[in-house]
């Protein structure tokens, strides 16, 4: 058996020990020359190894499950997928140099998609129709801009969106999974994974294939979404929930993070309020906002009828000339009435005929960018009146 063989041997070997985890399979593999060499070293050798103690030796030393060592590979070969370590050229480069890079990764489709780079586009399973909006039209916009792809969860909600939006734009996906690759879940994106691998695109999972989607299986997961990705944008979440966990890991890879600003009712949108506040990402106005702090490059520009149209049809989101011919709709409709005198949120709501959501969004866009400003009592003013 050769090196690479050993290595994934003992990879999985170490994957299915409940103690052991990515991170010390790392440092184990690294410590010792000869992959399967671990499980015959003594204490000595083992307790050298950091953050391997008495329990976690005695655990390796233990191992015995070698069967299902071998199920497991024969599993992988019969459904078809590729078995990819760090020492592979297609083993994704960026997710080498987090803290605890999976020892092995499944794949299934294009492993050669892995090799690009990619935004990441995560928030809430249930996303409301100004989530919705901006998630589309900020992906689309971003595929169309950049030489880069997105990479989601396969999650229902701003995955499912940011994955199907990419594809419209023959753009590259990549969907992280939290369970094996031969039970796809959930199972109402089914089709949506076939789509993936259709388009060149691929589906990755660091667990073998036969597991199910544990519960804590995702939060574990979200540190390759944002592992893999040169940056993290968050277009709606809540204060809890998988998306605050992918921030919190992409802030500890030193990943950029990238949050759209949510009406104060909106508490689905209220973590992303809270990005904001905090300074753990940047507000986004426009796709221009994350293009710019990330190492992608830009297309060349496609001055075509159809691009246009994109151009002139609500699709830029909050942009910085808000009296400009790109200024959105709802945001045009406050500007003419605060323009001749200051007014109430009740009256603003009367007078525009905007959804709720829709006018609070909008008037804190105007706020964020010192447009308008609010004044005790929730009256809304142009600023410095």
């Amino acid at each position: 058996m050769g090196a690479r063989e050993n290595y994934i041997r003992a990879s999985l070997a170490l994957s299915m020990i409940p103690s052991v985890g990515a991170g010390r399979t790392r440092r184990l593999l690294e410590h010792f020359t000869d992959p399967m060499s671990v499980f015959t070293a003594d204490w000595a050798d083992l307790s050298a190894v950091a953050s391997i103690g008495a329990a976690v030796a005695r655990s390796v030393r233990e191992f015995s499950a070698w069967r299902e060592v071998d199920r497991v590979l024969a599993m992988t070969k019969r459904h078809g997928l590729a078995l990819i370590i760090p020492s592979d050229a297609s083993y994704p480069r960026r997710l080498l140099h987090i803290y605890d890079p999976p020892a092995v990764i499944w794949v299934k489709g294009n492993p050669e998609a892995l090799d690009m780079e990619y935004l990441a586009v995560v928030g809430t399973r249930k996303p409301s129709s100004y989530g919705m909006e901006t998630t589309v039209g900020l992906t689309r916009q971003f595929v169309r801009k950049v030489p880069a792809g997105i990479v989601s969860g396969l999650a229902h909600g701003v995955d499912t969106l940011a994955h199907s939006e990419t594809l419209r734009n023959k753009g590259c996906t990549v969907a992280v999974l939290a369970c094996g690759l031969d039970r796809v879940y959930p199972t109402g994106n089914r089709s949506l994974a076939f789509e993936i691998l259709k388009s060149g695109g691929a589906l990755i999972s660091e667990y073998p294939p036969g597991t199910k989607p544990e519960a804590h299986h995702f939060p574990v997961r979200n540190r390759i979404v944002s592992g893999i990705s040169v940056g993290v944008l968050v277009t709606e979440t809540g204060v809890t929930g998988g998306s605050m966990i992918t921030v919190g890991a992409a802030l500890d890879q030193g990943r950029e993070v990238f949050a759209v600003p949510h009406g104060l009712r909106n508490e689905r949108g209220e973590g992303c309020n809270r990005i904001i506040q905090r300074g753990w990402g940047k507000l986004v106005c426009t796709v221009d906002d994350i293009i710019a702090e990330l190492p992608v490059g830009v297309k060349k520009q496609d001055t075509s009828v159809e691009n246009d149209k994109d151009r002139n049809n609500n699709q830029n989101f909050l942009p910085r000339d808000f009296k400009g011919q790109n200024a959105e709709p709802a945001v045009k409709k406050i500007l003419k009435l605060l323009a001749k005198r200051e007014m109430h949120i009740d009256e603003l709501f009367r007078s525009t005929g905007l959804a709720s959501h829709l006018l609070m969004s909008s008037l804190l866009k105007l706020e964020l960018e010192g447009i308008v400003s609010q004044k005790p009592g929730k009256i809304f003013a142009m600023a410095g009146w």
